[in-house]
């Protein structure tokens, strides 16, 4: 027998028998529930070295010698919460510029030429609640690296060129927000809890990013970028007690000073249930966000409503990925969060995505859990699970030394306790079954949930109004880029006045000063993206801000009015008052009406200039801006420079398809009591037809009471 053939054979059935033996002596499998595991070991968290410079700067270091590597972070009290509603988007574009714009002695390029060359890197940045900077630099160029740092935070530049460059990439976001669906619905719902004009739920608009110039920014930065209302962190690889010294070098001659806070308002909790939807036909799933406002790190119930949240709808093994996604098989993903914020509320959640012929179905089972764990709380085993894998995170808190000192910085920047993660880490140890189920009780609250849909409506298994409320449809088109106006000049508002005076005498002249109410009955044909429809109706004007509508509609006659300052809608099913938004539409719409501006363009409450000339439908018009200062409404009046009559005018309008430009323009004049007034006036937006209103009849100082406008 050949040797190598027989050695093969041995070989064969000593495997043979090894496995059969290794078989035979193989442990039972253990099911995963019973498998023990070690207690976890106390978090040791090393201490920096905290120090104040006396101009108040905030300093902590901590040594970590395993790479020859120095690393920073700089916390700044500011915020985009602080930025005027009107210049949304002034904090971040004040954030990058501060690095970008370079400083007084460097350009940015010069910079990144600097840092470059050495490998080191420093960024600045400014968010919701603070403004941040971080600096990464090899060990034997910290000094380089904290003259870099120290003279962006004192010294930025904010060049023109940057600032702008800074808004074309804002604008470019701007375009391109409605393009993912899950950003779509978290920004909305975001809106929808904290409300469109908070600052935790604003949004920047073209409009707000215009508005923004170079002193705003440089403004915004002087008023928050001082020592005393600025922290410093740096970990790595010194000595504390000499970084200590060039922290000192470096930023011990910037200048503090005395910082006025603007109020933040809090928001607060809904008191009704609603529901709302975006139209979205492009797409064959539905994303839904349910909820209200969540809590605070420090809340008492912090601690077992995490724990709820885990068990509930954290992670893979929760109840909802279960229950919902496994046995129902209604989305592929589902989940909740219960967010917390260091000093305002964050917020609450269920979501996921259900194709869209399930979409109220995956909606009534989310209630159907939600007011399950609301009334019976979690179970042990959800209760083990969630407290293992809430605890297991922590550790993660501070594996790093940047971790660390990042973590206790911030702690002490929104005035936690320095051990306030380890308290946290003790409540939920502590936690019992009990504890959870009367913090859910307390905090989570089915019947004021605000719910979101995001989809394509006409695929829907039933309509939203199952629900039992009404039916709110979100409008997320973005609103068009400001048309650009030359700023007025003494001689520009004096020939605005003069053309204006013109038309005034074209219009009436002193009939026209002497007119106080109006009453005409006109039809409406109103164009909406389901088709056009007409309205008869009266309307009644008392100069200058008062106005009734009333009209017969399919669904019964219909009343609107606004008294100058309050605004209402009757209808079949009773009286109740106007959407705030539509309450300042109306009055614009009256501020802007061809005899209220005509009568009161002279007056304080108007401001007005020219802006040149241009051709309309083959006659010569001079343009005209008029501002109603009131409520800062610009609108443009486009008069024949031949017979003073307007024969167009355009302001931002709301339309069916949001806020948008509309143009009127104004035909068939005629006289009525000595007043020219225009019988016909066609809406457009954007090149499409709007509305077009028909006046039949109209009388001239009817002698209206002002009673009549007070809400019924």
């Amino acid at each position: 027998m050949n040797v190598f053939r027989t050695l093969a054979i041995t070989l064969l059935v000593t495997l043979a028998f090894t496995t059969v033996d290794a078989q035979q002596r193989r442990p039972e499998p253990v099911h995963y529930k019973k498998l023990q595991y070690p207690a976890l070991r106390p978090l040791q968290i090393p201490e920096p070295l905290r120090f104040q410079l006396e101009n108040g700067l905030i300093v902590y270091l901590l040594e970590d010698h395993s790479l020859p590597l120095i690393e920073g972070s700089v916390m700044v009290r500011t915020g985009s919460r602080f930025e005027p509603a009107d210049k949304i988007g002034l904090a971040n574009i004040t954030g990058q510029v501060m690095r970008t714009g370079g400083t007084s002695s460097r350009t940015g390029e010069e910079l990144d030429e600097l840092l470059e060359s050495a490998g080191a890197s420093v960024e600045t940045f400014i968010g919701v609640a603070s403004g941040g900077a971080r600096l990464s630099v090899l060990k034997e160029d910290i000094e380089m690296g904290l003259e870099v740092l120290a003279d962006i935070l004192q010294h930025p530049a904010f060049r023109e060129e940057k600032i702008e460059l800074a808004k074309v990439n804002a604008r470019t976001a701007i375009s391109r927000r409605n393009d993912q669906v899950g950003s779509i619905a978290f920004r909305e719902y975001n809106r929808l809890v904290y409300g469109p004009t908070h600052p935790y739920a604003r949004i920047t608009e073209y409009a707000t990013i215009e508005n923004i110039s170079r002193q705003d920014v440089i403004d915004f930065h002087a008023t928050y970028y001082a020592p005393n209302n600025t922290m410093l962190a740096l970990w790595g690889d010194f000595d504390a007690n000499d970084m200590k010294k060039k922290v000192e070098a470096a930023f011990g001659g910037w200048k503090r000073k005395e910082i006025t806070f603007p109020p933040v308002p809090q928001p607060r909790l809904a008191d009704a249930r609603s529901v709302h939807f975006i139209k979205k036909d492009d797409v064959n799933q539905s994303t839904i966000y349910m909820g209200h406002l969540g809590g605070m790190l420090n809340d008492p119930e912090s601690a077992p409503l995490n724990i709820a949240d885990q068990a509930f709808g954290g992670a893979s093994a929760s109840r909802l990925f279960k229950r919902i996604r496994t046995e129902q098989g209604l989305a592929y993903s589902v989940g909740s969060f219960w967010g917390e914020s260091f000093d305002y509320p964050g917020l609450f959640f269920l979501s996921g995505s259900t194709k869209s012929e399930t979409t109220v179905k995956m909606i009534r089972s989310l209630l159907r859990e939600l007011e399950d764990v609301v009334t019976s709380g979690i179970t042990e085993d959800e209760l083990k699970y969630a407290k293992d894998s809430y605890l297991n995170s922590f550790v993660f808190r501070y594996d790093t030394k940047g971790k660390v000192i990042n973590q206790l910085m911030t702690l002490e920047y929104f005035g936690y306790p320095k051990d306030f993660i380890l308290k946290q880490q003790s409540e939920v140890q502590r936690a019992t079954r009990e504890d959870v189920k009367n913090a859910v009780k307390k905090r989570w609250k089915p019947d004021v949930l605000t719910i979101l849909v995001v989809g394509k409506t006409s695929d829907f298994d039933e309509p939203l109004s199952a629900f039992g409320v009404p039916v709110k449809e979100i409008d997320i088109s973005i609103p068009p880029p400001p048309e650009k106006i030359p700023d007025p000049t003494p001689e520009t508002i004096a020939r605005a006045k003069e053309i204006l005076k013109k038309s005034q005498s074209a219009l009436g002249g002193r009939k026209l000063l002497s007119v106080k109410d109006l009453r005409y009955s006109a039809k409406l044909t109103q164009v909406t993206p389901g088709g056009e429809f007409t309205l008869d109706g009266e309307i009644r004007i008392l100069l200058p801000d008062k106005f009734i509508y009333d009209m017969k509609t399919p669904m019964g006659e219909m009343t609107m009015g606004f008294d100058g300052s309050v605004g209402w809608i009757k209808t079949p099913r009773g009286t109740h008052d106007m959407p705030s938004q539509a309450q300042q539409m109306y009055a614009t719409q009256v501020a802007s009406n061809l005899h209220v501006a005509l009568q009161n363009f002279d007056q304080p409450e108007y401001a007005v200039h020219y802006i040149g000339d241009e051709q309309f439908n083959g006659m010569s018009v001079a343009v005209v801006v008029i501002r109603y200062v009131p409520l800062n409404h610009t609108f443009r009046y486009f008069i024949d420079t031949n017979t003073g009559l307007v024969v167009k005018k355009i302001a931002k309008t709301m339309t069916p398809s949001g806020l948008a430009d509309v143009e009127e323009v104004y035909s068939d004049y005629r006289d009525v009591d000595g007043i020219q007034v225009p019988f016909k006036i066609v809406a457009t937006s954007g090149k499409q037809k709007v509305s077009e209103t028909l006046i039949s009849s109209l009388k001239v100082n009817p002698g209206l009471s002002i009673d009549s406008f007070k809400r019924p």
